[in-house]
């Protein structure tokens, strides 16, 4: 076993972090350490290694041929680590935790979160809220959920914006309701996007009209799916029997929007709350 060494796992979540973000900066602030701090140890770690991990640019920083191994060996070692250590002390956590989130970006990621914490801290209960941003942050005001998820151009104070994504038109898979005038458009009535949508319509003068005036998403999700009208939602999300639209510019680009996380004052610190708002974190970002 001469000659065996052994990679420090804190280095290795600067690491992934660092590829996550493209930047030690902002790994830095979301590891809450200096970047002076990281920067020292992807030095050691190139030094122990001999290899170069990142190649740097203006643009930021990417992971060498190298890099990419070592991240994909990384992740692993990781997701066993928080695994182990989560249960190993998942007996100092109990009790129930209410999450809100839109429906529009439970999936893909929330399900793996839940999946996941749940496994780590099986005495922890969580229950998921499902419902629109205005609403989740008028009942997280109102102290009824821990950790709310929103959408929102600009957060609001004490929001932790996790991701910034670009809001993209959707409609049936093949569908054509793009293409018609005025535009069909599906929103339930408070949904965030519904007026970024229809400013930015107007802003290019094309006509629009309602299709759904539902309450809830529900409504907007079916009408879209079965080619009535077309829809926006962010990038990454993952919804059966919509997509992409593919207008070749025919329809103007919306404005970004970002996934943002509240905490309640008691789901901070070494608490079940503080926890998931963690793996919540990781997930989005």
């Amino acid at each position: 076993m001469a000659g065996k060494r052994t990679l420090d796992l804190g280095t290795l979540r600067s690491f992934v972090t660092i590829a996550e973000t493209g930047s030690m900066t902002r790994a830095a602030s979301r590891l809450h350490m200096t970047q002076s701090a990281i920067s020292m140890q992807i030095k050691r770690l190139e030094n122990s290694l001999n290899l170069s991990v990142f190649d740097r640019s203006m643009q930021g920083m990417s992971p060498t041929p190298s890099g990419d191994q070592l991240l994909s060996y990384a992740r692993k070692m990781l997701e066993l680590n928080d695994e182990a250590w989560g249960r190993l002390t998942a007996e100092e956590y109990e009790g129930r935790i209410s999450v809100g989130v839109p429906s529009d970006i439970i999936n893909p990621l929330i399900p793996r979160v839940l999946r996941d914490f749940t496994r780590d801290y099986p005495r922890v209960q969580v229950q998921l809220a499902s419902s629109l941003t205005r609403k989740l942050l008028r009942q997280f005001s109102e102290g009824k959920h821990d950790l709310v998820l929103t959408t929102e151009r600009k957060p609001g104070d004490g929001g932790e914006v996790l991701s910034t994504q670009r809001l993209i038109w959707t409609g049936a898979i093949g569908g054509t309701a793009w293409k018609k005038r005025p535009l069909p458009i599906g929103f339930s009535k408070g949904c965030a996007f519904r007026q970024t949508v229809i400013t930015t319509l107007e802003e290019h003068g094309i006509e629009w009209r309602d299709v759904v005036v539902a309450e809830d998403e529900i409504a907007g999700f079916a009408t879209i799916s079965a080619d009535l009208c077309v829809g926006a939602e962010l990038e990454f999300a993952e919804h059966a029997g919509r997509e992409a639209i593919d207008h070749g510019g025919q329809l103007p680009l919306l404005a970004d929007h970002s996934i943002v996380l509240y905490r309640a004052p008691d789901s901070t610190g070494n608490t079940p709350g503080a926890a998931l708002g963690d793996y919540i974190a990781r997930a989005f970002s």
